[in-house]
């Protein structure tokens, strides 16, 4: 094995890294990341990803331009004292935590007035598509219903888990940002919306939207999301752009386009999400929000 490829990892896996050495096993990868699962109780998930992919909460970042190894799923690794090594027959790649990074968690949203989140959810209500298929909007609409009124989410929460394709289906999208978006506004319906994904999303999802769905139920997120609750919230603290403030007119835009540009459809699904977050924390935006959106394909809101 050569020298290890230094990484910037997540601080939400810290003590998965630098724990005793563990099995891992390689069980998806794309041009710029590879997940890992990890032989442990929680089914911890692992990204190592490029520079220039997507910052999952569970990423570790190569230091380097250098993209992550393309190997098939059920490759072997393993993970602990810092280190990241993966097997193959013909190579053993390592990787080794050079610095730390910290996934952002939204909070505070719950101390904005409430006219401001309506008008941001009208701007973004008029301007995005919904994403979803309309047997996902029913589903939707009945998650809203059932958690505004105190009722358990389960039943709506199991039709909209893995619905859709990817990794990371359309339906696990809304959920992840919505499960996002209450914790940062501080509404008790988190709670039992974690609840219902954590219990259901193992058996219903993808292995790699289940990890991420983990992370979601922990508040933690994407930055490009981060950055839209700040533009909605009026913080203009951006974690995309960490040397600006933008409390503009513009930072709303901006910050939609960043989002929706992610993925195929991800960043749409995650939009929606944080709508139906709004939706349930503020009862009578429900309307708005859920029975009012255009149904056709997104399209990337001009910055």
């Amino acid at each position: 094995m050569g020298r290890p490829y230094p990484v910037a990892a997540s601080a939400a896996l810290e003590l998965p890294l630098i724990g005793p050495p563990r099995p891992a096993t390689v069980i998806a990868t794309t041009p710029h990341a590879t997940y890992l699962e990890l032989a442990d109780p929680e089914r911890t998930l692992l990204c190592l990803a490029s520079s220039a992919a997507v910052r999952v909460p569970c990423a570790l970042v190569l230091e380097s331009r250098s993209l992550p190894p393309q190997v098939p799923p059920g490759t072997t690794a393993d993970v602990g004292n810092g280190y990241i090594t993966i097997r193959t027959d013909s190579a053993i790649t390592g990787f080794r935590v050079h610095r730390w990074w910290r996934p952002p968690r939204p909070r505070g949203l719950g101390t904005v007035a409430p006219a401001r989140l309506a008008a941001a959810v009208r701007w973004l209500t008029g301007r995005v598509a919904d994403p979803l298929d309309p047997a996902g909007r029913t589903a939707v609409a009945d998650l809203v219903t059932a958690l505004t009124a105190g009722q358990a989410p389960d039943d709506p929460v199991s039709r909209v888990l893995g619905r859709g394709s990817g990794l990371t289906p359309t339906g696990d999208d809304v959920l992840a940002a919505a499960l996002v978006t209450l914790l940062a506004l501080g509404s008790p319906a988190a709670a039992p919306l974690a609840e219902a994904v954590r219990a259901q999303a193992p058996t219903a999802t993808t292995t790699v939207s289940a990890g991420l769905l983990r992370h979601a139920a922990e508040g933690r997120c994407i930055p490009q999301l981060a950055d839209l609750l700040a533009a909605v919230g009026g913080t203009g603290a951006l974690t995309t752009h960490p040397s600006a403030t933008d409390t503009s007119a513009e930072a709303l835009p901006r910050a939609a386009g960043a989002l929706l540009a992610v993925g195929n459809c991800s960043g749409a699904g995650l939009l929606h999400g944080v709508l139906v977050a709004v939706a349930i924390a503020h009862e009578r935006l429900a309307h708005g929000v859920i029975a009012s959106r255009p149904s056709a394909t997104p399209s990337p809101v001009a910055a």
